[in-house]
């Protein structure tokens, strides 16, 4: 478990790192500061590697060493472990095979999906369940390649 939070951890910090280099990313910063609130809830030994300011409302995700953390209006929510990721998706799960094709259907092209919803990720976990993290910006991308590597190494 401690080798794979150190793989985790520098993955999130060159996925993050070159992005935010690039000026890509704006929303997300590396190694936040991280108030005493915060503190109590993490693990022990438990680091944060990135914060990122979601677009949408006043929600923050933490990416730690380990898993998901979500800070909101009425507090802290843990939405997933690495370890129990299975699937990753931009945008939807279930953009073509559902999605997309009702709304061709209905005579639209689907061009505001990608417009409204570019920056949301759908992750599924082993135990059946699908978190969602959404008002991404251009976090998007290296937090989605950060779940694809997960997905990959293991």
């Amino acid at each position: 478990m401690a080798f794979a939070a150190k793989e985790d951890k520098e993955k999130l910090r060159i996925q993050f790192r070159k992005s935010i280099r690039h000026g890509y990313t704006k929303n997300a910063e590396l190694d936040p500061v991280v108030s005493a609130p915060m503190l109590d809830t993490l693990e022990p030994k438990e680091t944060c590697v990135v914060r990122v300011d979601s677009i949408q409302g006043r929600k923050r995700y933490w990416f730690t060493d380990r898993r998901v953390l979500c800070q909101h209006d009425r507090g802290m929510d843990e939405l997933l472990r690495y370890q129990s990721v299975i699937k990753a998706h931009w945008m939807f799960r279930d953009l073509f095979t559902h999605r997309l094709p009702q709304l061709m259907t209905v005579g639209n092209n689907g061009s505001h999906l990608k417009t409204e919803h570019f920056d949301r990720l759908e992750i599924e976990l082993q135990d059946g369940s699908t978190v969602v993290l959404d008002g991404l910006d251009q976090a998007i991308h290296p937090a989605l390649h950060f779940f694809w590597w997960i997905i990959r190494s293991r």
